[in-house]
């Protein structure tokens, strides 16, 4: 009994599905993380499809810790074709101390196709709008490029660009954008990449499924869990023995919230052959690519 009173279930469970269309083989990768239970040895992963038939070939890495919660990911390969007929599947966290489990269907999401309408028609008022750029409440008058007036789908329009310091957008400033039409009301826009004093920089670590899962596998995912950043912009980049990062090798999930910053996933194919034969794995987190990035090198 007292061993019960000890063990949680995760207190969510949160699908994750590779962008695109699958990759060279038709293959797709979908995931799912479960956070905050306990205690840390406790979890088992298990999927099914949508017609609740166990797909046995999947990955399970070993449990972490973020921001005080255990956090567990799991992974499976799938067929495209199946994924992108909308076929369904079932990630389910099972605890073995509670005899219960907590699970999510993943799908492929729809499409959702927006119309938007206007009347705002008037050409001329687009061109003698004024623009005013701030940066914390200081006028920028420099660096700042207009577009001429264009016309599209009935709504005029123009564009004010204001290019700015990674130095300045990184360290938390707030940039005010206000238009005022002529004999109309004044509109501002508030920007920021994050507010003074909660921006925080990604913690990186590397995993590799467990040996029981390398076993008779000609290939395998490395599996990057970037925690603790905020805000949710970030970049992912992987590298093989010090050669050019391949950004577009690995499969990085959406960032999600975990109670006060963000995390996100990122997978990265490896051959069993190159992983015998040494080579080393670098990834890098940053959230911008011109600013401080935090890496993680394995093997």
């Amino acid at each position: 009994a007292s061993t019960k009173q000890c063990a949680e279930l995760p207190s969510y469970i949160y699908p994750l599905h590779q962008c695109g269309s699958g990759d060279s083989r038709g293959d797709i990768s979908l995931g799912c993380i479960a956070s905050g239970f306990s205690p840390q040895d406790a979890l088992s992963f298990k999927w099914n499809d949508g017609n609740g038939n166990a797909l046995p070939d999947f990955h399970q890495y070993s449990p972490v810790m973020v921001s005080g919660s255990t956090m567990m990911v799991s992974h499976i390969t799938v067929k495209a074709a199946d994924w992108n007929s909308q076929k369904s599947y079932r990630c389910a966290a099972h605890h073995q101390t509670l005899g219960t489990e907590k699970s999510e269907a993943l799908q492929k999401p729809g499409i959702v196709i927006l119309y938007k309408l206007s009347s705002f028609r008037e050409d001329e008022a687009v061109k003698e709008a004024e623009v005013t750029w701030m940066l914390d409440s200081v006028q920028v008058t420099d660096k700042i490029t207009q577009t001429a007036p264009e016309k599209a789908d009935h709504l005029f329009r123009r564009s004010s660009i204001l290019t700015l310091a990674a130095k300045d957008w990184e360290g938390g400033k707030t940039v005010k954008c206000s238009v005022q039409q002529k004999g109309g009301p004044a509109t501002t826009k508030t920007l920021s990449f994050g507010q003074k004093g909660l921006m925080s920089h990604p913690t990186v670590s590397i995993q590799t499924p467990s040996p029981e899962d390398l076993n008779g596998k000609s290939k395998f995912f490395l599996l990057c869990l970037v925690t603790g950043f905020y805000p949710e912009e970030i970049y992912i980049m992987w590298q093989v023995n010090g050669t050019q990062y391949e950004e577009e090798e690995g499969i990085t999930g959406e960032p999600f919230w975990t109670g006060d910053k963000y995390s996100v996933t990122s997978l990265f194919p490896v051959s069993k052959v190159d992983w015998d034969e040494g080579k080393t794995y670098c990834t890098t987190a940053a959230p911008d690519m011109h600013i401080r990035r935090e890496s993680r090198y394995l093997h």
